[in-house]
C-alpha cells in the first residue's frame, strides 16, 4: 500500500497543524516506507525521493491568491499526481482534498472551528461548509483527533459514524523534556525574561481565550513578582493585548527553543474555549511544567488529572490556582509527576499506526 501525503500547505514556521503534519509524516515513513509526501518544503528525517515538491504558491499563507491557486491545484493537478506516482491511498492532514478523488482518500478533521467561529475565518469558512457537506460522499475515512470532535461532527454534519476513526495526537519526546538549569540564565536573557513566568503558548485566535488568562494575571500580579510570557503570533489578536511592562508577548518562539520555554516557566497556563486536542498540555508536561487548563472541548481529555482544570470563563478562580501552583511547592511538584507519567501514553508513532490502519480501511472499503 503505497500512501501519499497532501503536505501542500506547509511552510517554514510551522505551528499546531504543521507540526502535526511533519511528526506524522516522519512517524509514518519510519512504520511504512512505501510513501510520497506533496510539499513545499523538504523533511530532514525522510529522504528527498519521497518528496515530491510542489509549487511555493501552494504554501499556507493569507494571501487570497495564494489560497485560491492551491484549491486548483489540489482538484486538478494532484489526483493527476497520485495516478502518476502509483499512490494507493491519499491522506489529507487537513481538510484540503480532491473534490473528484482518482484514488481512495483519508482526511483529518482537527476542528470545527471555522463553523463555530466564522468570523475568525473569512473564505476559510465556506470551503469548510461545503468540504463537510461533500466528505460523506467522496471521503472513505475521516480521522479525528479526541471523542470530542467526534461527537461534534455527527453533530454538525452529516458523515455517518461508522466512517470516523479517533485517534490521539502526540508531542515530540525527542524534543520536549527537561532542560539544564545552567542554560536558564542566558535563555532567558536572550529573550529579555526578568526572572519566574507564567507561560502560553499558541496562536491568539479569539478562542482561545488569552484575555481571561490576562486578567486573571493582572487581577494577581501585585502578589507575586512573576510576568506573563505570551507565545504566539499577534496578528489574531487586535484588541485583546493590554500593554503591560510584566506582560511579554513572544509572536512566533523557534521549536528549538520551545522545550527551554517550557522548562523554565513556573506554571503553563492554556485557557482556550475549546480545543480538537491540544499538544501544548502535553508538550509542557513532557518538560516538567505544571499545567492548568480550561475544561472546554477535547482539553479534559487530553490533559486528565495530570493538569488542574477551571472554568474557561472564570479569571478569578484562574487567578487562585495560578496562586496555589506557584505558593504550594508540594503541588507543583505533584503536578510535574503527574504530568511525566501521563505523557507517556503518547507517541506519534502510535498516532501513525491509527492512521496507517485507517488507510488499510479506506483501501479495502467501498464509498
Amino acid at each position: 500500500m503505497k500512501i501519499g501525503i497532501n503536505a501542500t500547505f506547509l511552510n517554514e514556521k510551522p505551528t499546531g497543524i504543521g507540526v502535526f503534519t511533519r511528526q506524522v509524516s516522519s512517524s509514518i515513513f519510519r512504520l511504512h516506507k512505501e510513501l510520497i509526501i506533496f510539499s513545499t518544503i523538504l523533511n530532514d528525517e525522510i529522504p528527498s525521493g519521497l518528496i515530491h515538491k510542489v509549487p511555493e504558491k501552494m504554501k499556507g499563507s493569507s494571501s487570497v491568491s495564494n489560497n485560491l491557486y492551491r484549491i486548483l491545484y489540489i482538484n486538478t493537478t494532484l489526483p493527476l499526481l497520485c495516478m502518476r506516482k502509483f499512490v494507493d491511498v491519499l491522506y489529507c492532514p487537513i481538510t484540503e482534498f480532491p473534490f473528484i478523488p482518482l484514488v481512495p482518500q483519508v482526511v483529518h478533521i482537527h476542528d470545527l472551528h471555522p463553523v463555530l467561529f466564522p468570523s475568525q475565518f473569512g473564505m476559510a469558512t465556506a470551503r469548510f461548509r461545503f468540504s463537510l457537506k461533500i466528505m460523506n460522499r467522496i471521503v472513505r475515512r475521516i480521522t479525528v483527533s479526541s471523542d470530542f470532535i467526534k461527537a461534534e461532527l455527527l453533530q454538525l454534519s452529516n458523515i455517518r459514524e461508522e466512517k470516523i476513526d479517533v485517534i490521539p495526537l502526540a508531542y515530540d519526546k525527542n524534543i520536549f523534556k527537561p532542560q539544564e538549569i545552567k542554560s536558564r540564565k542566558e535563555f532567558l536573557d536572550r529573550y529579555a525574561i526578568r526572572g519566574d513566568y507564567i507561560l502560553f503558548v499558541g496562536s491568539l485566535f479569539p478562542y482561545k481565550n488569552v484575555k481571561v488568562l490576562i486578567d486573571a494575571f493582572l487581577n494577581i500580579k501585585h502578589l507575586i513578582p512573576h510576568c506573563l510570557v505570551i507565545a504566539g503570533r499577534k496578528e489574531f489578536a487586535a484588541g485583546i493585548l493590554p500593554q503591560d511592562e510584566r506582560i511579554l508577548y513572544m509572536d512566533y518562539v523557534p521549536l528549538k527553543d520551545l522545550p527551554m520555554m517550557y522548562s523554565y516557566a513556573e506554571v503553563f497556563v492554556h485557557p482556550s474555549l475549546r480545543e480538537g486536542f491540544g499538544i501544548a498540555p502535553l508538550e509542557a508536561m513532557a518538560c516538567g511544567t505544571p499545567v492548568i487548563s480550561s475544561n472546554r472541548g477535547s482539553l479534559p481529555e487530553v490533559v486528565g488529572d495530570a493538569g488542574i482544570l477551571f472554568d474557561a470563563g472564570d479569571s478569578n478562580s484562574l487567578s487562585q490556582l495560578i496562586l496555589s501552583v506557584i505558593n504550594n511547592k508540594r503541588l507543583h511538584n505533584e503536578l510535574m509527576d503527574k504530568g511525566f507519567r501521563h505523557v507517556k501514553r503518547f507517541s506519534w508513532d502510535r498516532t501513525a499506526e491509527g492512521i496507517l490502519q485507517a488507510c488499510e480501511k479506506a483501501l479495502k472499503e467501498k464509498r
